[in-house]
């Protein structure tokens, strides 16, 4: 009994001090919520990330900062699903050389994942304090394309890159 007894005095003395921190790491964070109100900060989350166990986690972060006033832009990569789809893919230097067959599977795969990620902004985040949280989710291929012509000498490919 006595045991019991100094655990919960002992729980209580430890969730007032983390109570304490928690308020002192609140109160110096504040001049920098003020100073991002407003900013737009551009996240890239890369395929690797669409892919991990933590990107609900990295959504609920995000759509705090939102709740903090910051602006968001989320861009998304998708490689490792693509080469996952793609197996035998020809490679100039670092840039995948695609034929249309190729292009319809990359935009597929580009969907799937824009969806995944706008549907996890719009769950109205339920299993966070965030749960009423209006974000507005907006996406589009905001990119555009041009071709830059023959690349060294005579392979035939056109590459395009962003304009």
């Amino acid at each position: 009994m006595e045991d019991s007894v100094e655990d919960s005095v002992e729980d209580s003395v430890k969730s007032s001090v983390d109570t304490s921190e928690f308020a002192r790491w609140f109160r110096d964070s504040t001049p920098y919520i003020s100073a991002h109100r407003n900013k737009i900060f551009v996240v890239l989350l890369g395929g690797d990330a669409l892919e991990h166990n933590n990107l609900t986690n990295i959504v609920h972060d995000l759509a705090l900062l939102h709740v903090l006033g910051v602006r968001l832009v989320v861009v998304h990569g998708a490689r490792p699903q693509i080469d996952a789809a793609l197996p035998g893919s020809t490679f100039h230097g670092s840039l995948r050389v695609t034929d249309a067959i190729a292009m319809e599977t990359i935009l597929g795969i580009n969907g799937q994942l824009t969806a995944r990620l706008e549907a996890l902004f719009s769950t109205g985040l339920p299993t966070s304090p965030l749960h009423n949280t209006d974000i507005a989710v907006i996406s589009g291929n905001f990119v555009t394309a041009r071709p830059i012509g023959v690349v060294d000498g005579g392979t035939g490919w056109t590459i395009f890159l962003p304009a």
